[in-house]
């Protein structure tokens, strides 16, 4: 708890102190590919001791496809504070995210046209399992990203990213055979993004 208490300070600080700070506002979109990482578990109400460990675990990835909107602003000319929402739906769940994000930016060469990115992110994460059981929550999300910017024009700028995110989310039941829980437990999204500068 307490990394994801200082990842959000940290974030939030950075963005609380943009306008101050702005000097150039952007705002823009991506599509990328997304990765969700689940774990489960079920324990039978009847115990075989003869068998073993009753209890049976499962791991699954589900990858689909992910969109982000986004509005920003470069502090200067290598940070970069930005808001994104994203959506995300695989077979076991929906996903709309809410988050902020900081990046360091490095230039690569003298013209600075291509920079290399690194920072971190967190936010609100809203998942509507694709079950009537269990209900929609809203559960704290944070990673970071990497990748490699392209200043196109003074306008417009393409990138092409990694985003790795940890997830809190876990849900549990049981009825009269047994009882299981199954955990989200981290994303990863590869994408590609364009930004208008203003």
């Amino acid at each position: 708890m307490k990394i994801k208490s200082l990842a959000l300070a940290a974030v939030i600080a950075t963005t609380m102190s943009a306008p101050t700070m702005a000097a150039d506002w952007f705002i823009g979109g991506g599509v990328g590919a997304q990765q969700n990482t689940y774990k489960g578990s079920y324990t039978p109400t009847i115990q075989n001791p003869i068998a073993g460990s009753p209890t049976e675990t499962a791991r699954e990835t589900e990858n689909n496809e992910f969109y982000e909107f986004r509005v920003g602003t470069y502090l200067n000319d290598s940070s970069r504070v930005y808001g994104t929402y994203s959506y995300n739906s695989d077979d076991a769940s929906r996903q709309q995210s809410l988050m902020v994000s900081y990046d360091y930016l490095v230039g690569l060469g003298a013209s600075n046209k291509l920079n290399w990115f690194i920072g971190a992110t967190a936010g609100v994460n809203h998942i509507s399992p694709d079950f009537d059981e269990v209900s929609s929550k809203d559960r704290f999300v944070w990673g970071g990203q990497t990748g490699l910017m392209f200043k196109i024009n003074d306008k417009l700028s393409t990138e092409l990213g990694y985003r790795y995110l940890k997830q809190d989310y876990e849900v549990s039941g049981s009825d009269a055979d047994g009882s299981g829980s199954i955990k989200l437990q981290d994303s990863q999204q590869l994408y590609l993004a364009v930004d208008y500068r203003f």
